[in-house]
């Protein structure tokens, strides 16, 4: 289903129509196909990433766990981009190593060409570290999306020292699935 594009449109049948295969097919088999296996994009990163303190840093997604509508760049693998348009369900998320000191913080930014301050902030979540166990950032809403847009995340922390994020699936990344119009 790489490259979609579009939903599918439905056909109707008026009455007295003679029902043939290829109009039963675009009228049922088409739609529900693209509603059994909708776009989607699950990205992560699997290499721990150096965030210096104060500094808002670009999480690369360099891993997929599942890509149905080629969305995720390997060109810019920070990016995860909407080929069909609609209504997503996003999530993302990262986990910072254990640290007493300052915040994390995790801005979702959409068209910001790498650049923290690019684009527009579309979520940005932010919690108090904890001494003696990490610091587990998510988010989960659903986000209205046109063909074109592209998302990035963005990692801060102020701990007074480096920190890197924590790598692998469902640990630092974002996952994108459509589920409407």
């Amino acid at each position: 289903m790489a490259g979609m594009g579009a939903v599918p449109a439905t056909q109707s049948f008026l009455a007295g129509e003679k029902v043939t295969a290829s109009k039963l097919t675009a009228a049922t088999k088409t739609p529900l196909d693209f509603l059994m296996n909708p776009p989607r994009c699950a990205a992560y990163t699997a290499v721990s990433i150096p965030c210096a303190t104060g500094v808002s840093t670009l999480v690369s997604l360099d891993t997929e766990s599942w890509d149905t509508d080629s969305m995720h760049s390997s060109t810019n693998d920070s990016r995860v981009t909407i080929n069909t348009p609609g209504q997503y369900l996003v999530t993302f998320y990262a986990r910072f190593p254990s640290n007493a000191t300052g915040y994390r913080q995790l801005n979702f930014r959409k068209n910001s060409g790498g650049n923290a301050a690019g684009g527009s902030t579309m979520s940005t979540i932010a919690l108090a570290a904890a001494n003696g166990t990490a610091t587990f950032l998510t988010r989960t809403f659903e986000l209205n999306c046109i063909a074109g847009d592209y998302f990035e995340l963005f990692a801060l922390q102020n701990s007074g020292v480096s920190l890197s994020l924590d790598s692998g699936q469902r640990v630092s990344g974002m996952e994108f699935r459509w589920i409407g119009i």
